[in-house]
């Protein structure tokens, strides 16, 4: 089955900042409790992602300074 011509424009590149999208596809955060504390776990889920095809990809709440770090929950850490 053929695409309709009018969504041609989802498939299309575009530019968001220093960085550009090869579609207008955009995977909202998703939390999936992986957090530093499994990065293999949160890796594999962002190339599971990435092969779906989409442009963009949004993935966890990340702390990024160990003063807002949410010691309850599991989260990505930008910082050592």
């Amino acid at each position: 089955m053929a695409r309709d011509p009018k969504y041609d424009c989802l498939f299309e590149p575009i530019q968001i900042g220093p960085k550009t999208m090869k579609n207008r596809f955009y995977q909202v955060p998703h939390c999936n409790g992986a957090g530093s504390e499994r990065p293999g776990a949160q890796a594999a889920f962002r190339g599971m992602k990435a092969e779906g095809g989409w442009g963009g990809i949004c993935t966890e709440y990340a702390s990024i300074h160990p003063e807002s770090d949410d010691v309850h929950r599991v989260s990505a850490r930008i910082w050592d």
